[in-house]
């Protein structure tokens, strides 16, 4: 569940731990400008993240975000800033 209002930096933040437990590579940093598909996300793992994320802001995403905004830093910000913003949580 996410916070009461949430920031670019609670989505930077939780995207970086959701894929630190995910990407299945060590040797890979994660951090704000780390790029999706250098993490190895694909159009499956995208859809799955996408999902994921959608599920934690009660938010619908569209899944080719991830390609539009391709790093952490990029889509944390469209997704903040979005036309409408996130929703407080559970007001949806």
């Amino acid at each position: 569940m996410p916070p009461a209002r949430v920031t670019e930096a609670d989505i930077r933040d939780w995207c970086i731990a959701y894929l630190q437990k995910t990407v299945d590579n060590p040797s890979i940093a994660i951090g704000p400008e780390a790029n999706f598909a250098e993490l190895g996300l694909d159009s499956a793992t995208s859809a799955y993240f996408i999902v994921e994320l959608e599920e934690w802001l009660d938010a619908e995403l569209r899944p080719e975000l991830v390609f539009e905004y391709p790093t952490i830093s990029a889509l944390a910000h469209f997704i903040a800033h979005a036309e409408g913003g996130i929703p407080d949580a559970g007001s949806g």
